[in-house]
């Protein structure tokens, strides 16, 4: 995230809450990657890639995507519904090829473990992408709350990708597999944000934090929602 101033079988649905109490059985990080997973993932490299190759694309990403921070300068064009729209839209705009891989690695890494509590079919898939999705958009607002009043653009998946982070460790290892997973990435970003009060830093730690907060909070809820046992 830039910013600042610039498989496995279901089990019944009487065993909901299994998949957040008992460690998962462990599998090689990216076996048999879930169908939702892989296509979220092309999108966003499908995005990254044609806003490189393509100048107007980026400029219309950017001015879709980007979260602003603090006053514009003049002549910045307004965004539709008062960005409203890049609270999600940020999670496919990157600010290069290694940001973009960074962001990727993880949510192969986390979204495998993650999406499997799910389940498959339809109604899983739009279970998982709407909890990545709301990750985002906490992770955004956090941003926008706790941004000072230079202007700025915020961009990148990794307010979605930390929410993923806290979700992992809730489909590994319950609630005490998400703090082992959340708290050391809680840990970093407040310590980059204490740091950011002294010198600029190109790194959205709100945003982490925010979208970490989400998924710590909302990933049992959403899968007793969508969960197809």
């Amino acid at each position: 995230m830039l910013g600042g101033s610039c498989g496995a079988h279901a089990p019944s649905i009487s065993r909901m809450a299994s998949p957040m109490q008992e460690p998962a059985p462990r599998a090689p990080i990216f076996n048999q990657l879930p169908a939702v997973v892989v296509g979220l993932s092309a999108a966003i490299v499908a995005a990254h890639a044609l806003g490189a190759l393509f100048v107007p694309f980026h400029q219309i990403q950017m001015w879709l995507g980007a979260l602003v921070t603090g006053r514009p300068p003049a002549g910045f064009p307004g965004q539709p519904l008062n960005g409203i729209p890049a609270l999600v839209l940020h999670v496919f705009v990157h600010g290069g090829w290694t940001h973009l891989l960074m962001n990727l690695f993880i949510l192969l890494a986390a979204g495998n473990v993650a999406a499997r509590p799910f389940g498959r079919g339809v109604m899983a898939g739009a279970g998982f992408l709407a909890f990545f999705f709301l990750c985002a958009a906490v992770g955004g607002a956090f941003h926008l709350l706790l941004s000072g009043p230079e202007f700025g653009l915020m961009i990148g998946a990794s307010t979605g990708v930390s929410g993923l982070i806290a979700a992992a460790g809730w489909a590994t290892g319950g609630r005490t597999g998400m703090l082992r997973l959340a708290l050391p990435w809680l840990v970093i970003n407040i310590a980059m944000g204490l740091f950011g009060l002294f010198y600029s830093l190109p790194i959205s730690w709100a945003g982490h934090i925010g979208g970490l907060v989400a998924g710590a909070v909302f990933y049992p809820l959403f899968v007793r929602w969508f969960r197809r046992g």
